[in-house]
């Protein structure tokens, strides 16, 4: 079995241990992702630098993100990214309806809602072959190209992380505890 090094502001090496820092000062602790990630600067500076992208540049809002982003890992069933993004969304005041049908695998009863999460599952489970019906829907939906292009890049950032999560093992933070499944 491989062991991988979780590191800190403080073992990490040379490279990301700045960042790292960062990270802590941003989110008020360090999520054990980055720790995980710190072992490779590309890693870790992708992941910043693409979420940054999302987060403050995409046609989508922050909230719509952070939506597609619960949706992509649950549907990779990744434990750490689903309590993270949970934790997110809630900050950012998500449809609390969407995110726990999301989290549980319900009924989404917000429309525009449901259109993205159907499309970003369609995305993933049909690795980009998705039906006409399902893209007319998002269309119809009030969203446009461009989003359905950002969704790509949601999901790129969180074939990264879920992967990585998979791989590494990653325990939930105890910060985001009361965001697990």
């Amino acid at each position: 079995m491989t062991d991988f090094t979780l590191y800190d502001e403080n073992t990490a090496p040379d490279s990301t241990k700045g960042t790292l820092k960062e990270v802590k000062a941003a989110y008020g602790m360090l999520p054990n992702l980055y720790g995980y990630l710190a072992e490779s600067p590309v890693a870790l500076n992708a992941y910043l630098h693409i979420n940054d992208q999302l987060m403050k540049h995409s046609s989508l809002t922050p909230i719509q993100v952070q939506v597609a982003l619960l949706a992509i890992s649950e549907v990779n069933n990744c434990e750490f990214c689903i309590a993270a993004h949970s934790w997110v969304g809630s900050t950012l005041k998500a449809n609390p309806q969407t995110v726990e049908a999301i989290r549980q695998g319900g009924k989404i009863e917000d429309p525009q809602d449901k259109a993205l999460v159907d499309l970003v599952r369609a995305l993933v489970n049909d690795r980009g072959y998705v039906s006409d019906q399902i893209m007319d829907a998002f269309l119809a939906a009030g969203f446009t190209k461009e989003n359905m292009f950002d969704l790509l890049v949601c999901n790129m950032l969180k074939s990264l992380s879920n992967y990585a999560n998979h791989v590494t093992k990653t325990e939930v933070n105890a910060e985001l505890a009361a965001f697990a499944r």
